[in-house]
């Protein structure tokens, strides 16, 4: 189930190019696209809109890389849990949700780790990946259901599935879990009796 946030103003759809000047700034690319090349890549793609959304999931990823390196200069510094959580709380706050939006935010989140762990998954990534993905497929069901405030909201008669859906990937992923003592002694004989 898709989150939209029904208190936030529609904002204008945002275009490939000014994704792609966001991507420039960022130094993400050796070579910024020209608007033609741009309008090449719209046409391959299936649209304009379809490029903006992956230069934009590619900006995310950008980002990501700039965040993870900037924390660790951070920590490296000597800054702690405080200026952590300080930091962290910027990736809500730019993405211009507030209120409920913070769950459609958190949601959105959460697709993009549940997408990444279930091909990690399929491609056999071992128990401790596959109890992941199915723990962060029963978040996003979970979030789902948070991002619902009244019975009046169409969405509300989803909710015993995605409950359903939830109970079934955390079974599923503690299941994983319990493999885990037997899958260890396996693959590592003598070694982590603990688990």
């Amino acid at each position: 189930m898709s989150i939209p946030n029904p208190h936030q103003t529609p904002a204008p759809a945002p275009s490939a190019a000014s994704v792609s000047a966001a991507m420039t700034a960022l130094g993400a690319y050796a070579q910024p696209p020209t608007a033609d090349e741009l309008e090449q890549q719209a046409a391959g793609v299936g649209g304009e809109h379809v490029l903006a959304a992956i230069l934009a999931n590619a900006l995310y990823g950008a980002s990501i890389g700039v965040g993870m390196l900037a924390e660790g200069h951070m920590l490296v510094r000597g800054a702690g849990a405080q200026e952590m959580m300080l930091a962290r709380q910027q990736v809500i706050r730019a993405s211009g949700a507030d209120g409920p939006g913070v769950i459609g935010a958190l949601h959105w989140q959460t697709g993009q780790v549940s997408h990444v762990l279930k091909g990690l998954d399929k491609q056999g990534c071992g128990p401790v990946v596959a109890a992941a993905a199915r723990a962060a497929s029963a978040l996003l069901s979970l979030l789902a259901c948070s991002a619902v405030f009244s019975t009046d909201d169409e969405r509300a008669g989803q909710i015993p599935d995605e409950l359903a859906r939830a109970r079934k990937d955390l079974a599923e992923a503690l299941a994983e879990i319990d493999e885990l003592p037997a899958t260890a002694a396996a693959l590592f004989p003598g070694g982590l009796a603990d688990l």
